[in-house]
């Protein structure tokens, strides 16, 4: 299997996302999920093979979170998605549904999942980016906690983050306290003052470590994401060749 001569792929290869807008498609979904413009260009790009996918696997297909994000926002582009796409290129359409809950659903878009990171490889030759394509255990990691932000009004500082400046600002510190502990047998400076000391250099290395936005970013703005997939088979629904599965917040995209 490949994708060289396959007419779906060089449709869906030449697809135009971005338009020549202020604020294309691309810069939207890294504005809302806090990642780099490559990152999203990546996402994006990672899109497209999911559509592919979704026609050609022969099985239901479950998108990773940071893929689902990009047809969450397709989505709210309405004539892009349903006519451009569905219409157009796809020739069905392609649902997006919230799952139904429950630990045999969590089970089925788990094995969709698996099944989705197979085909890619058998259809494109490799692997899957593990960052966009995180292994099921990532994946599926509970996000209950999810909730949109204003960023103009608040500050993140993502908890993994956090703690290993936090780490690396201490173990920096470590000889210093030690050298302020040694003064005080001189009376040349207090502990007290190493440790106000040590105290502003952990803050200014979160300062720094928070104002670096590079790479992938924080959390999106929808709210936590998908469980599932849509999918396009044979053995689905002969009305639109397609049956749904989907998301578990039933988040939508975002929007100004």
């Amino acid at each position: 299997m490949n994708t060289t001569n396959d007419p779906l792929w060089l449709k869906l290869k030449d697809f135009a996302f971005d338009h020549q807008d202020a604020l294309t498609f691309t810069r939207r979904l890294a504005r809302e999920n806090n990642w780099s413009p490559k990152f999203a260009r990546r996402v994006v790009d990672e899109y497209r093979r999911f559509l592919f996918l979704a026609l050609r696997a022969g099985h239901p297909v479950t998108p990773s979170d940071e893929v689902d994000q990009a047809w969450h926002l397709h989505l709210v582009y309405t004539r892009s998605y349903w006519e451009e796409l569905c219409r157009d290129i796809l020739g069905r359409p392609l649902h997006h549904g919230p799952t139904r809950g429950g630990a045999a659903e969590d089970d089925r878009f788990e094995h969709q999942y698996a099944q989705t990171q197979a085909s890619y490889a058998r259809w494109f030759g490799h692997e899957p980016p593990a960052d966009i394509w995180p292994p099921a255990a990532v994946r599926f990691a509970p996000r209950a906690r999810f909730a949109r932000v204003d960023t103009e009004a608040y500050w993140m500082l993502p908890k993994q983050r956090v703690s290993r400046v936090a780490a690396a600002c201490l173990l920096a510190a470590l000889p210093l306290v030690t050298l302020a502990a040694c003064a005080t047998q001189t009376g040349e400076i207090s502990l007290g003052d190493a440790f106000v000391f040590l105290i502003v250099l952990l803050v200014i290395g979160l300062a720094i470590r928070a104002a670096r936005r590079g790479g992938k970013g924080g959390g999106g703005g929808c709210g936590s994401g998908c469980g599932g997939a849509s999918s396009c088979s044979s053995h689905h629904d002969s009305s639109s060749g397609c049956g749904s599965s989907g998301c578990g917040s039933g988040c939508g995209g975002g929007g100004d």
